[in-house]
């Protein structure tokens, strides 16, 4: 192992043996900066997901085609993009919260309460999207129309927990 000053990361390092590519050290602001990227593209599929149904419901049925289209092209967004997004949003998460020794701290414990909010959010929006898919004359449903103000507020709360830590 190289000797790797990581006196400006907030945590210790994670090692892993590279093998042939030789060793491989990932700190904490790596980990944090993929935390962070991770949920910008997360939360802008659910920003997307959110302005898609509001669309959805101003269409008159039946869909045109184009109309058809722009439903197949951010079905495919969000599975090959928000959803992976979403996932890697929460492995990096985990990981910082562990090496920062956060998981005693209140203000995760509501982070992580939002975070499942939003989680299940993504999981409503999208299976409305795949039925929107499967049926022309469906509608959105009527949680859809205020889905894009509570990514906002929540995302918002997030980020002042993250930043001010109140408790």
């Amino acid at each position: 192992m190289h000797d790797i000053d990581t006196s400006h990361s907030a945590g210790p390092p994670i090692r892993w043996e590279g093998g042939a590519i030789g060793d491989i050290v990932v700190n904490y602001l790596l980990i944090k900066s993929l935390h962070v990227a991770t949920m910008v593209a997360w939360m802008g599929g659910m920003v997307l997901l959110s302005a898609i149904h509001l669309w959805l419901a101003r269409t008159q049925c039946p869909r045109t085609d184009r109309e058809t289209a722009v439903i197949a092209a951010v079905k495919r967004w969000d599975g090959s993009v928000t959803s992976p997004a979403m996932g890697l949003t929460w492995l990096f998460g985990i990981v910082a919260a562990w090496q920062g020794a956060w998981f005693s701290a209140p203000w995760l414990h509501a982070k992580l309460l939002l975070v499942i909010l939003l989680s299940a959010l993504h999981g409503m929006l999208s299976g409305a999207l795949r039925r929107a898919a499967a049926d022309p004359d469906r509608l959105p449903p009527a949680f859809a129309r205020h889905a894009g103000a509570i990514v906002l507020v929540t995302m918002l709360v997030i980020v002042l927990l993250v930043i001010v830590k109140p408790f």
